[in-house]
Parts: C-alpha cells; sequence; structure tokens
C-alpha cells in the first residue's frame, strides 16, 4: 500500500465501519466504584439481571467507606415500591472495601432489622430464619463479597459464590430487600445510588 494517501484512505473508511460494529457488538461488562467493579450481568435460576445501580456504604460521622453494593433487577426500576411487590428475582452483590468482624456483620443486619421491623412490620415467623441468617454469616476481609438473591423461593446468600444459607421465606426475603432500598434503608444515600435516583 505504501504511503498512497488514496489508498490509505479508502482502508481506513473500511476499516472505521468495522470497529464501530465491533465496538457495538460488545457492551460494557462492568460498572466500576471506589476501584471496586461489578458485574454489569448476573443470572439466578437461569434469568439474567441487569444492573440497576451501583452505591457505596459509608459509616459513622467519618464517612469510613464499607463496600461497594449493586442491585441487579429483571429490568431497570426505580420505585422501590414497585421493585418490591414485582415477582421477578432480585440480587444485591456487596463487595467489602475492608475488614469486619462477625460481631460487626451482626451489627449491621440488627441495625436493618430494627429500621424496616422495628414497629411490628414483620411477622414473628421470620424471627427464627432471620436469627439463623446472622449466625451463618461470617465476618469478611476486604474483597470479599456477598450476594443475596432474592426469589419466589425466599432468600439465599452466598459468600465469594459459595452458598451459605438457604431461607425459603418470602417474608423474610421481602424485607431484607427492603432494608436497602425502602424508606426506612439505615443509608439514603446508598438507597439512591441503587435505585439510580437523586438522594432525598
Amino acid at each position: 500500500m505504501g504511503n498512497d494517501p488514496v489508498l490509505w484512505s479508502g482502508a481506513i473508511r473500511k476499516f472505521i465501519p468495522a470497529v464501530m460494529c465491533l465496538c457495538l457488538a460488545l457492551p460494557a461488562s462492568a460498572a466500576t466504584l471506589e476501584g471496586t467493579t461489578l458485574p454489569d450481568r448476573y443470572t439466578v435460576d437461569g434469568q439474567p439481571l441487569v444492573l440497576n445501580g451501583i452505591g457505596l456504604r459509608t459509616l459513622t460521622i467519618l464517612h469510613v467507606k464499607v463496600y461497594v453494593a449493586g442491585l441487579y433487577l429483571t429490568q431497570q426500576a426505580h420505585d422501590s415500591t414497585q421493585i418490591l411487590k414485582s415477582p421477578g428475582p432480585k440480587v444485591i452483590i456487596m463487595k467489602f472495601l475492608r475488614d469486619a468482624s462477625k460481631a460487626d456483620v451482626e451489627k449491621q443486619y440488627r441495625a436493618g432489622e430494627a429500621a424496616n421491623c422495628g414497629h411490628g412490620e414483620c411477622a414473628k415467623e421470620d424471627e427464627a430464619d432471620f436469627e439463623k441468617m446472622v449466625a451463618a454469616a461470617p465476618g469478611v476481609s476486604a474483597g470479599d463479597t456477598f450476594t443475596y438473591e432474592f426469589t419466589r423461593k425466599g432468600l439465599r446468600l452466598l459468600m465469594n459464590g459459595k452458598l451459605v444459607g438457604d431461607y425459603p421465606n418470602m417474608d423474610l426475603a421481602y424485607h431484607f430487600l427492603a432494608a436497602f432500598i425502602s424508606e426506612h434503608a439505615p443509608s439514603q444515600e446508598l438507597r439512591a445510588q441503587l435505585l439510580g435516583v437523586p438522594p432525598q
């Protein structure tokens, strides 16, 4: 081809559309926040879900960064009531940014329970399954991942891709997800990020 500008121009015109088609055929495969990457898609029980929102959980007035979380739905939605009532599966993935002891993890579980069940909102029958989940939840190290799968059967907890607990309790699953995205969520900033809406 040499240095003939006409030939180079023709080659470029053929090359650019091919590159554009390749780019369009390969959608983004991840979302990144605070240097932590979560996948754009997640499959549960054979059903593909899409990332609805990604957010950062901080604690105390010092805004200690604890984990990055992502909410996955069958299709993107921004209303928490609609999401909680929808029949399709949902998933929360949490990627920890720092170590947390089992006691620290339990404390956050109980804070969510107090916010969402503290005035009799949760059925008494949920208590035994909730206590099993608290007992099974381990301490974590930076880089560990918790995955909560909310299905028609209830709630599953996985740590680093391995099943930790399976709780066939739909009411528990509803309230546990509500602890992240309802108006009573302990972190309204994280709630807004997961829902993809401006913080209130």
